[in-house]
């Protein structure tokens, strides 16, 4: 490691990230140096909680008053996780195209541009360039000023649910973001905001603002970004996000800050990108892929050096948007959503520390979205074994990725069509209450309709009771029923119903 721009100082560094990730990431309780200091007695948190998330659209489409009564009688919901913000199918718009529509709201699909559904002042984002925000949908109408009030006449709380999934068309809908996005390792843009950059972090900074202080009847906030690093999108990503960055001006500094040499970081990714290129092509290295892999990482420590300055970032705007929040309004909870990848991806578990993420959260959502999940953890096994383990089979990893994880499903042929059973819930949701430390509220997202792929399993009202009374039974004071109303057949929101009350919570 004798190089010029590689510092014994940089070494000791790297092989501390190295370290941390392969034993599964930092495990200690202390507080991280980001994290803010946390009045959790000042905290207001509703129990139990019977949250549900709700597009704007489903508000205009069938009527606030009719949603809100039909969400309460019947799956007793008692808190509404409004969509206030989002550019993307997954938690705002009606069904996605292609799958059959629930039984309420209208039977087709819309066509959605994304942004806020509440006005704003202007003054909260004088010190950032993505200032014009506001969705043209829903002919302006305030979705989070009409439901307010009505909510509140049932005795329903209403929490923010700000979430962003870089979608490809962003840039192209949301004026200036070609200013904020990532760059890749070779130097060209990404349709994904760098959360190293001042006017996207002002950006979100902006809208905590807005939400609790023109909005004074907002009862808290969930924020969700569902967004990974340069390795885990190489090595395990199921979300169609081919990102390996970020390398722009704004990282670069950071890493330099940290002694961390861009140009090995960046030889090293492209050298990854080889060998991914070559286990496509089924181009086996005469020592094959894992070995190849490690070996890289060995030649290369800046390759997981760069995924932890990528995953430090994250979670310091994370910190930092709890921070503003608790010194506007300490009372109201904020918490995040945790993408699913976290109960699927060892790899991407050991990066999603909760006992990390408790130092600066009043609550986390993991979501363990059962039965899509069969399928979607079907799809990450044979992700694995097209890149690092493309020297093995999904079926041969399979024994060995159930005893890490803690699971016992079904085989890796059958997952499409069997899911994931009600135990999984159970099992993460335990998972996640032992990591926080009972420090923060766990309130595991329930899948209750989220859409399955061709020849999968279509989700029962069943279903949705035993995985609702699961995570009661596991011991969490709430749960989020997902992805979105617009999805949810009456029958499955009436089997979330049940699941409460056979859980005893009410």
């Amino acid at each position: 490691m004798n190089t010029p721009d590689f510092s014994r100082r940089s070494f000791l560094q790297l092989l501390s990230a190295v370290a941390a990730w392969a034993a599964g990431g930092t495990r200690s309780r202390a507080r991280a140096a980001y994290a803010p200091e946390v009045r959790r007695d000042a905290v207001r948190l509703r129990r139990p909680y019977i949250a549900v998330q709700v597009p704007a659209v489903s508000f205009v489409d069938e009527g606030v008053e009719t949603v809100l009564d039909v969400l309460r009688e019947k799956a007793h919901v008692n808190t509404v996780w409004l969509n206030t913000y989002t550019w993307d199918y997954g938690t705002g718009g009606r069904q996605l195209a292609g799958h059959p529509f629930p039984d309420h709201g209208p039977q087709e699909p819309d066509q959605l541009h994304g942004g806020a559904v509440f006005d704003y002042d202007p003054k909260y984002f004088r010190h950032t360039a993505l200032n014009q925000f506001r969705s043209p949908d829903y002919q302006g109408r305030n979705l989070l000023q009409e439901v307010l009030p009505k909510a509140k006449d049932r005795d329903m709380d209403v929490v923010a649910w700000d979430f962003f999934f870089p979608d490809r068309d962003v840039p192209r809908k949301l004026k200036n973001m070609d200013r904020v996005v990532e760059i890749d390792v070779h130097g060209q843009r990404t349709w994904a905001p760098c959360n190293n950059n001042e006017d996207y972090r002002q950006h979100m900074f902006g809208r905590v603002q807005v939400y609790l202080r023109q909005y004074p009847d907002v009862a808290g906030i969930a924020w969700g970004q569902e967004r990974m690093g340069p390795l885990m999108n190489m090595i395990g990503g199921t979300w169609g996000q081919p990102f390996i960055s970020c390398f722009c001006p704004h990282c670069q500094k950071k890493a330099r800050d940290r002694d961390l040499s861009v140009e090995r970081a960046r030889r090293g990714y492209l050298d990854l990108e080889k060998l991914l290129g070559a286990a496509r092509r089924d181009e086996r290295p005469a020592d094959g892929y894992f070995v190849s892999f490690w070996r890289l990482l060995s030649k290369y420590p800046e390759i997981l050096g760069w995924e932890k300055l990528w995953t430090d970032s994250y979670h310091e705007i994370r910190a930092e948007v709890y921070r503003r929040s608790k010194s506007i309004a300490p009372e109201k909870p904020l918490g995040f959503h945790i993408l699913h990848n976290a109960t699927l991806s060892p790899l991407y578990r050991a990066e999603e520390d909760y006992a990390e993420t408790a130092t600066y959260a009043d609550f986390v959502k993991p979501a363990v979205y059962h039965i899509v999940g069969g399928g979607r953890m079907a799809l990450f096994l044979e992700r694995l074994s097209t890149t690092i383990f493309h020297d093995a089979r999904p079926d041969d990893v399979l024994p060995f990725y159930y005893k890490i994880m803690n699971y016992e499903e079904a085989p890796h042929a059958e997952l499409p069509t069997a899911g994931l059973s009600a135990d999984y819930v159970a099992r993460e949701t335990k998972r996640v209450i032992a990591d926080v430390n009972g420090a923060i509220a766990v309130y595991p997202g329930i899948d209750v309709g989220v859409p399955a792929g061709a020849g999968e399993r279509q989700i029962t009202p069943d279903d949705v009771r035993d995985a609702v009374k699961a995570a009661f039974e596991a011991g969490a004071p709430g749960v989020v029923l997902s992805r979105k109303y617009s999805e949810m057949k009456l029958a499955s929101l009436a089997g979330a119903g049940q699941g409460v009350r056979e859980a005893g919570v009410l």
